[in-house]
């Protein structure tokens, strides 16, 4: 899918725009900026990136100077990954994301990476970004426990909420 986003520039998508352009390696935008640049009513704060080894690379060397922290084995209870990059461009935390997975109560993964080789394709400034198609954040944000912003997306996209 390909779509061209308009009206006024939040913070964070001057902050997607100012992202370096990465040669190599798969990406792609998840997190509530996903849901915003599909079109759907949520207000980000910040930008989620899930990439790969290659893409970090990338990313990482071309936001050198907004890189505030760099974490090997990162978890945060419900979320972990193998590498988490924070930086701050304009303001707005990037947190990219390599090895991402969504873990449940009992420690077990219940949603691994996205297949970064089937995004959506949107147009932010001028320029294609990668974007996590909606099924593929709806899996995560089931895995998550975000049942609200699941059933937003199951809604939209014409089916139920659970499985």
């Amino acid at each position: 899918m390909l779509a061209a986003v308009t009206g006024s520039a939040p913070a964070w998508r001057t902050a997607l725009g100012e992202l370096p352009i990465v040669r190599g390696g798969r990406w792609a935008v998840g997190g509530s900026a996903s849901l915003a640049l599909h079109g759907l009513p949520v207000d980000p704060r910040d930008l989620d990136l899930l990439v790969d080894h290659v893409a970090a690379a990338g990313l990482v060397d071309g936001l050198r100077g907004a890189v505030v922290s760099d974490q090997a084995r990162w978890d945060r209870g419900e979320v972990r990954a193998v590498r988490r990059v924070l930086a701050v461009v304009h303001g707005v935390e990037v947190e990219i994301l390599e090895g991402v997975e969504a873990v449940g109560p009992t420690g077990d993964v219940v949603a691994a990476t996205p297949d970064l080789d089937h995004v959506d394709q949107i147009i932010v400034g001028g320029r294609r970004i990668p974007v996590l198609p909606l099924p593929a954040m709806r899996v995560l944000l089931e895995a998550t426990g975000n049942r609200e912003r699941a059933a937003m997306i199951a809604k939209l996209l014409g089916g139920a909420a659970g499985r």
